[in-house]
């Protein structure tokens, strides 16, 4: 195992956090940093992949020299935290870019997980005599791009499970009896953990709800209380209960539903996913990956849409809210995964208010 010096630890680190400014607008692509030092360890550039379809990490950095440090490119080091691509997509290859430049070394988090990728960047840099190492903070660079190396591995959307109860273990005071269409949901959180639950929303590119929670609460799923993209919303009504009339299908553009029923004939949503139950969910996963380009989903509900995700174990992480207050009775919150671990890079629970979060990765995730 390489050992990394203190200064090479933090230039990789600042391309990390560099590199989380990208949460939410560069998906379905990685979230990507880089930081460019000249011969002294100054910091001469730095840059982060912004959005989906525009310039990647390394051409941002590049573009951000002064135009009297430029003469240090020669002599520069360039800290990457993913392997520059070596292909031409909606942007030029990074590894072109880099190639021209022949800076003395280059520094990469972890090598790109696709197949077709991975090593092309790596390989050219070497073959035009750069020096070129890799692994520097590896484990949190690929905790970073979970998703999508998910995406790539697993050919399947990643998916973060999360719901809000009681103390004593209930999402709604009411029964299903009582659940009237259009009564509107309970709130059971507080404004900080509302806040906190909208900035989740925002990391991921969907939020999924079954259609028992769509037609009684008729919720909004965007990013309201706080800042960032608001995910697609996707609705799982398989047997198409969901009226055209209905708040969620009157959506347009890029705020249109995943509607998702057996047969497309039950749907005249402008985005329609066929999918029969009985296939399963993973199946569905691979869907709104390899279909609709989804690279990861929040699950927000209802019960029964979270319980089958545990039942059929498809789910990669865990947020789960419990207020202060007690229920007694009502609609009884799915029961915490006997095989969740508590993740290795992030705390593992925390309050907002009077609430208190907790989070879980499944072991496979691990």
């Amino acid at each position: 195992m390489t050992h990394w010096s203190t200064e090479d630890a933090a230039f990789m680190r600042k391309a990390i956090e560099l590199a989380e400014r990208g949460a939410g607008y560069a998906a379905p692509n990685p979230k990507v940093g880089c930081v460019i030092t000249d011969e002294s360890g100054r910091i001469i550039g730095e840059g982060w992949h912004e959005k989906f379809g525009e310039s990647h990490a390394e051409v941002n950095a590049h573009r951000s020299i002064a135009p009297n440090d430029l003469n240090h490119l020669p002599n520069s080091t360039w800290y990457v935290t993913l392997e520059p691509c070596n292909h031409v997509g909606k942007t030029p290859a990074c590894a072109a870019l880099i190639e021209s430049i022949r800076p003395k070394r280059v520094l990469i988090g972890t090598a790109d997980c696709n197949p077709g990728v991975s090593g092309g960047g790596i390989e050219r840099l070497k073959q035009a005599g750069i020096r070129v190492e890799t692994g520097c903070l590896e484990s949190e660079v690929q905790w970073q791009n979970r998703r999508f190396f998910c995406n790539v591995e697993k050919d399947r959307t990643y998916a973060v499970l999360k719901w809000a109860q009681s103390r004593d273990g209930f999402m709604d005071p009411r029964n299903a009896a009582e659940r009237a269409q259009g009564s509107g949901g309970v709130a059971i959180t507080g404004d900080a953990s509302r806040a906190m639950t909208h900035a989740w929303r925002a990391e991921e590119m969907g939020i999924v709800i079954g259609v028992e929670t769509a037609l009684v609460d008729e919720p909004q799923l965007n990013v309201r209380h706080s800042r960032g993209r608001s995910p697609k919303a996707i609705v799982i009504d398989p047997n198409g209960r969901l009226p055209i009339g209905h708040p969620l299908m009157r959506r347009q553009g890029e705020d249109s539903i995943i509607h998702i029923v057996k047969e497309p004939s039950l749907s005249r949503a402008s985005e329609i996913c066929p999918w029969n139950p009985e296939s399963g969910l993973k199946i569905l996963l691979g869907k709104l990956w390899k279909k609709h380009g989804i690279s990861s989903i929040l699950v927000e509900g209802g019960a029964r849409t979270l319980q089958q995700f545990l039942q059929e174990n498809v789910w990669d992480e865990l947020k789960v809210w419990t207020a202060p207050n007690e229920m007694k009775s009502g609609l009884k919150a799915p029961e915490w995964p006997k095989n969740a671990i508590p993740p290795e890079h992030e705390t593992a629970a925390g309050r907002a208010g009077p609430d208190r979060w907790n989070w879980a990765l499944h072991p496979n995730n691990g």
